[in-house]
């Protein structure tokens, strides 16, 4: 975990020498936590009006959250505090992805929220995404990642993510045989992704992860922002992003 420094958190960008650090974690380990980068009051904000939708979700649906062992969550409301700029263009993040995947990167709105409910199961080991070649043994670049920001203090005893560092750099060849991700993750170390509420977890989603059990009484939740390294386009296309007409942002 890298510990934002106060003239970092005020200025609201990384030195040189963190954003390296912090790039380095992100391609070596698959994903790399900036403690301090969103603001307590906001993370307060954004918990409580999450737990409002998440108790509709309880109300309307309660089987979904058992069907799925106490993991789903919802997507937010477009509109004030969650779609406030420290959480969809967070300065720290933005600074990590553009150094990791370019300045071509987009994402989609709404974004999610991964929630586990008191009592919730182990999730099933996977990946977000797969490999764009697995037929080339060499990985190639990242080119998605997801940012996730605990909304509460993320601990072993209530949930907090498992990891497996390096696992992005594993290339599924298209026949993988009978072994189940489990089968080979039981020979390698993993980590408990830790950190305290109003982090942000940058992670390359092809790294090996699952949602473990919340023992405790309150509900632990997260937000889940998807970028994407935009490479589909023509090279000397120079308006493949558009701006939006003002009556349209309006």
């Amino acid at each position: 975990m890298l510990q934002l420094s106060d003239a970092e958190i005020a200025g609201a960008a990384l030195t040189p020498e963190t954003l390296t650090d912090a790039t380095r974690r992100l391609n070596e380990a698959g994903y790399v936590t900036l403690n301090g980068a969103i603001p307590t009051d906001l993370v307060a904000q954004l918990r409580a009006g999450f737990d409002r939708e998440l108790r509709k979700l309880h109300d309307a649906d309660p089987k979904a959250i058992t069907d799925a062992k106490g993991h789903c969550g919802v997507s937010p409301l477009l509109e004030r505090p969650f779609l406030d700029a420290m959480v969809i263009e967070n300065p720290f993040a933005m600074q990590v992805l553009r150094a990791s995947l370019g300045d071509r990167i987009y994402a989609y709105l709404p974004y999610g929220c991964n929630t586990a409910w008191p009592g919730s199961g182990v999730q099933h080991l996977h990946r977000d995404t797969g490999h764009l070649f697995p037929e080339i043994a060499t990985p190639l670049p990242m080119s998605l990642a997801v940012v996730n920001i605990p909304l509460v203090d993320f601990t072993e005893e209530n949930g907090a993510t498992e990891a497996w560092p390096g696992s992005h750099l594993i290339v599924d060849p298209p026949e993988k045989g009978n072994m189940s991700l489990e089968e080979r993750a039981a020979h390698m170390p993993s980590v408990r992704l830790t950190a305290p509420a109003g982090s942000v977890i940058v992670r390359d989603m092809r790294c090996w992860h699952r949602g473990m059990p919340n023992q405790t009484d309150t509900i632990r939740t997260m937000i889940a922002l998807v970028y994407f390294r935009q490479f589909h386009y023509l090279p000397d296309g120079g308006h493949v992003f558009r701006p939006l007409p003002r009556d349209v942002h309006d």
